[in-house]
Parts: structure tokens; C-alpha cells; sequence
């Protein structure tokens, strides 16, 4: 008997334990950024967090994106952005490289696009970051609050 206890709760505590990583697809026009609370129009500049919970939270922005993770860190298993080069391919946000450019008018205004590479990166006239650099420039100059 004891035994198929201890084998229940370790059933139990595998199947919670066992929550995805990977980013879910974005519904345009249905999928509300968990930020801002706008309607997601485009594809280029979405970006998610998956909680260590296994929540899945979507945003229109990578700027509103990385304000709630600077917000939340302690709670975040993974952050992905949308390649602006290819939309459908999200890219774990750690390892994107990123352009500030008044070329490329984001959402919320702060202008970024992700890229897999900074090669793709360099394509694009602009301030380019890393991941470190962007959660400082938005901590310094995002002023949205909700």
C-alpha cells in the first residue's frame, strides 16, 4: 500500500512538473498582449514568456515583452520573440539579437525587430542590442504602465 502511495505522488508531481517550453502560436486580432492589453495586429514583433507554471503569456511588442520580464523574472521559465524576418519562427529571446531602428515601426513605439543572427541584424539601419543591452534600455525609457 505504501508503496503505491509513493508511486501516485510521484506520478502526480511528474505530471506537473512536466509543463511545456515551447511558445504556442499567435492568434492575430484574438490574442491580447498581457501587457498592454491591446489586440496582437502583427506577427513581426510578437513575443511570449512561458511561466515556471506553464502559463503561456502573449504580447504585441517586444518592448511589453521584456517590461513584464524585468518585471517577473523570478517567475519565467523562457521568453521567445518572433523573428522579423521570418514571423512564423519564434527565437528564444536570450539568444536574439535586436535593432532599435526608425526604419521599422513597432506597436508601441520603441521600434525594435528580432533577429536570428547579426548578420540578419546588421541588414537593418539602426541601434543594435543584445539581450542584456535591450531589458536596460527598457528599463531607462519604457514608460507604459498598467
Amino acid at each position: 500500500m505504501m508503496l503505491q502511495v509513493l508511486l501516485a505522488f510521484l506520478l502526480f508531481l511528474s505530471f506537473f512538473s512536466c509543463t511545456s517550453d515551447r511558445p504556442e502560436p499567435i492568434n492575430l486580432g484574438k490574442d491580447l498582449c498581457e501587457y498592454c492589453r491591446m489586440a496582437i495586429a502583427d506577427k513581426r514583433f510578437a513575443a511570449e514568456v512561458i511561466t515556471k507554471k506553464g502559463r503561456v503569456y502573449k504580447f504585441d511588442s517586444i518592448e511589453c515583452m521584456v517590461a513584464y520580464y524585468n518585471e517577473n523574472e523570478e517567475y519565467i521559465k523562457k521568453a521567445y520573440v518572433t523573428n522579423f524576418s521570418n514571423p512564423e519562427e519564434f527565437i528564444e529571446a536570450e539568444k536574439a539579437i535586436y535593432v532599435r531602428s526608425q526604419e521599422i515601426r513597432s506597436p508601441m513605439g520603441m521600434n525594435l525587430s528580432a533577429y536570428k543572427n547579426r548578420e540578419k541584424a546588421s541588414s537593418v539601419k539602426g541601434e543594435i542590442l543584445d539581450w542584456k543591452g535591450l531589458r536596460e534600455l527598457i528599463k531607462k525609457e519604457y514608460k507604459f504602465s498598467h
